[in-house]
């Protein structure tokens, strides 16, 4: 019976070293682009204009049914035959995460900002204050602080 041979790993430290700052990197870009697509996202669906709420709506829940190999798979293969040229493999998943990562913090910011009692609205409303500004002064630092 023969041992593992660990030499192999070390052979391949290079490529894995490389491969994990990559992952690093794409869970970075994911995550910064997804809370600020998902703060877009929340935002919008607790607005009061009905057509855009429904269609960020559908976008989310679209995009939480769907398997994310299934997104990255249609930006790769996808959007190239729809825009007529190439999208590079990197730029495909970026923007595959970014937009399904978006889908998820929009939920997670949204049940936040409606957990901000409606009285913090009221009085921010009645203070003056427009509805980004009240999103921004009043109810994003309570929801965010959980």
């Amino acid at each position: 019976m023969s041992g593992f041979d660990f030499s192999v790993i070390a052979d391949s430290l290079p490529s894995l070293s490389g491969g994990l700052a990559m992952s690093f990197m794409l869970t970075a870009m994911a995550m910064a682009g997804g809370l600020i697509l998902g703060l877009i996202l929340a935002i919008v669906r607790l607005s009061n204009i009905r057509f855009v709420s429904i269609i960020a709506a559908l976008y989310v829940n679209g995009f939480r049914a769907v398997p994310l190999i299934l997104v990255i798979f249609w930006f790769y293969f996808l959007v190239p035959l729809v825009i007529g040229r190439p999208v590079g493999a990197l730029y495909s998943v970026i923007i595959a995460f970014i937009m399904f990562e978006g889908a998820y913090y929009s939920e997670i910011l949204r049940a936040g900002m409606q957990s901000v009692r409606h009285g913090q609205w009221q009085a921010a409303k009645a203070s003056g204050l427009s509805f980004l500004q009240t999103v921004r002064l009043v109810v994003l630092p309570q929801a965010l602080r959980g």
